[in-house]
């Protein structure tokens, strides 16, 4: 039994607000970022790299709106796309979700290396983290590639799907060992230091563990979903109706992942909050230059 008319444009209409947001504020970080060297610093590389992803996290997600509308649960719009199209909208789906996630793991892992090797992180090169940077979309890439074989060709869809889970897990498991490292080294440091540079490091350190948190807590309730939506025993207690708009309700707290990082930037960094208002007030003085005087 399909949705109402009325629901589906409702969900709709919350789908296509969240994606837009997310294109939005991930693409005005980008232009931050990309306007103030003082913010391209080694440190914040990977968190470009996060923002990319992020933004195409909601780019992509709007092809998913429309096939919400013509699937199974509304049936409103008529969409016929041939099996490759729809493979490719499968991988571009699920590829940014999954770099994004593989970055937060990779920022980790770099804010553990600058916490308890300090002098050997500030010695890295610069190429390093664009080797790192590619490795990650390129990895996720041919992770998806073969799992979109794996279920396509060897019809294997459980196997498919658990492989993504436990990818997925890894770079959980991975970002809370070196958290928890970091945590460690914070309580039990003997010398702790209280320079400039490194109250800076600790402070970007503490920003970035409140970023992954939060995207990992949008993040769980959704990889929890699809471990047991291949539970029937589980999933027979809800009918058609409640699945579609759980699987909705956790599909946009998946989203909401993509969305927070700009935020927790905005509020846990002064020289990002400083050059986003001054990006503003630029833009506003240039709409100001642009009215014609006959207007005034």
């Amino acid at each position: 039994m399909q949705l109402s008319s009325s629901e589906c444009i409702t969900w709709f209409a919350v789908f296509l607000t969240v994606c837009v947001a997310i294109v939005t504020v991930n693409l005005l970080s980008i232009i931050v970022f990309i306007k103030n060297r003082s913010l391209r610093t080694r440190a914040m590389y990977l968190v470009i790299s996060l923002t990319i992803a992020d933004m195409f996290v909601g780019g992509f997600s709007l092809i998913y709106l429309f096939r919400f509308l013509s699937d199974v649960s509304c049936d409103i719009v008529k969409m016929n796309l041939s099996q490759e199209l729809n493979v490719i909208i499968g991988f571009l789906f699920l590829w940014f979700p999954l770099t994004s996630l593989t970055n937060i793991a990779a920022i980790s892992l770099d804010r553990m290396h600058a916490t308890i090797r300090p002098f050997r992180h500030r010695l890295i090169k610069k190429w390093v983290y664009g080797v790192t940077i590619a490795a990650v979309w390129v990895l996720t890439a041919m992770l998806i590639a073969a799992g979109i074989i794996i279920i396509r060709y060897k019809k294997l869809f459980k196997f498919g799907y658990y492989a993504w889970q436990s990818y997925c897990c890894l770079c959980l498991f991975v970002t809370c060992v070196s958290y928890s490292s970091i945590v460690a080294k914070f309580l039990c440091g003997a010398h702790p230091q209280h320079h400039g540079a490194a109250n800076r490091q600790r402070k970007l350190t503490v920003t970035l563990f409140i970023m992954t948190i939060v995207s990992l807590l949008t993040f769980l309730p959704y990889a929890v979903y699809i471990f047991l939506s291949f539970q029937p025993s589980i999933m027979k207690f809800l009918s058609f109706q409640e699945l579609t708009r759980l699987q909705s309700s956790l599909t946009i707290l998946f989203l909401m992942n993509s969305l927070v990082n700009p935020i927790v930037y905005t509020i846990r960094m002064p020289e990002f909050r400083k050059a986003l208002l001054l990006l503003f007030k630029r833009q506003r003085r240039q709409n100001a230059r642009d009215i014609p005087l006959h207007a005034l």
